[in-house]
């Protein structure tokens, strides 16, 4: 379980199970969309919003 840098919401394991547990978890938050990448070193990478265009 990881919570969210941004707004601290829980994130959702997006590539993962109970069964499963790669060495690299892609997270994504359900509440402000930021995805995060966490490596086996417990380094991560936040990947920020894409805003979308007005229209």
């Amino acid at each position: 379980m990881m919570n969210c840098p941004s707004c601290g919401a829980i994130m959702v394991w997006l590539n993962g199970s109970v069964l499963h547990d790669p060495p690299t978890k892609f997270y994504q938050c359900r509440q402000c969309g930021i995805k995060v990448t966490k490596f086996a070193d417990g380094a991560e990478e936040v990947e920020p919003v894409e805003q979308k265009p007005a229209q």
